[in-house]
């Protein structure tokens, strides 16, 4: 009989909603090795995510996301906060012996997310961070090319990531928008996936160059 795993998903806006759809959709779209339960959705705002959960198809809700990953009921935890709590979440999780699949940037700083890595490293469980690109068939197919070496010697990759939803001047201030909280802008943002699809289509790096090395010290990469 395939085992059941019970998703307790931290976070339920705008990503919130997407791992939502996903999770329920995996089912009928790959042949899974266990069951997909949607047993608890956690959001700070009661009414909020009492909404959402009706809405998406989870069993409970919370308001604690303590009460998640303490739960004894729980396998996974997803995490789909602001980016200045994953790693407390995270190692908590980790500590609880929990699965976790973590929303990008991973972490504020390198040192976070060392921190994060060695806890899950600590505790075996199975941990991802988001990087979803990678999935996109058209990426996929990219891949196989670059792999089987019908695109020759790559010597250079060049990437453009176009989204200005954030540029209107009326738009409200978002999270995102606040250091403080997002850690590094538009670069963990955004450019986080560009140098995620780098490693992944072409390779790790072998050396920093200067000019970027300096720019890494002043906005670290969090991947």
């Amino acid at each position: 009989m395939a085992k059941t795993l019970r998703v307790g998903m931290i976070g339920y806006g705008f990503m919130g909603k997407a791992h939502s759809n996903a999770w329920r959709q995996a089912p009928r779209f790959f042949a899974l090795k266990a069951h997909v339960e949607l047993h608890t959705l956690c959001g700070r705002n009661a009414a909020g995510v009492q909404a959402a959960r009706l809405q998406h198809g989870w069993q409970n809700a919370a308001t604690d996301w303590r009460d998640v990953v303490e739960s004894p009921l729980i396998d996974v935890v997803d995490i789909n906060t602001p980016n200045d709590s994953h790693a407390e979440i995270a190692i908590a999780a980790a500590r609880a012996g929990k699965h976790i699949l973590c929303e990008k940037p991973l972490a504020l700083t390198p040192k976070q997310a060392e921190q994060m890595l060695a806890a899950v490293q600590k505790a075996k469980v199975v941990h991802m961070v988001c990087h979803n690109y990678r999935r996109i068939p058209a990426i996929a197919l990219a891949k196989k090319m670059v792999s089987e070496g019908a695109l020759g010697q790559l010597y250079h990759y060049h990437a453009r990531y176009a989204q200005d939803w954030l540029a209107d001047p009326e738009f409200p201030l978002k999270w995102r928008l606040q250091k403080g909280i997002s850690g590094s802008g538009a670069h963990g943002d955004i450019n986080v996936h560009i140098i995620d699809l780098a490693r992944y289509l072409v390779g790790e790096f072998k050396e920093v160059c200067g000019l970027m090395e300096t720019f890494v010290k002043e906005r670290p990469l969090v991947y």
